[in-house]
């Protein structure tokens, strides 16, 4: 992997954690479809799926659910507008 590409990945996992703790919801939900879209398989947003459930849900798997949706749709959308 690139280094500047390691570098933007772990500068993007920073602005998730940062969001996370103090953005509101939607904001958190366009960075996560933001990020999955720039790199190719983002799937620390399953991670943050799990975290955003247990710190705001109510023990559910919602957060998972969506972030799983959200991995899902980005990649097959990459597939579809990529040449």
């Amino acid at each position: 992997m690139n280094r500047y590409k390691s570098l933007a990945r772990i500068a993007a996992d920073v602005i998730m954690i940062l969001s996370l703790a103090w953005a509101p919801l939607w904001l958190f939900i366009i960075f996560a479809i933001a990020f999955a879209w720039f790199f190719a398989p983002y799937y620390e947003n399953i991670l943050w799926g799990l975290v955003l459930d247990s710190l705001y849900g109510l023990h559910s798997f919602y957060g998972l659910i969506t972030a799983l949706l959200i991995f899902v749709i980005i990649e097959l959308l990459k597939k579809r507008t990529r040449i």
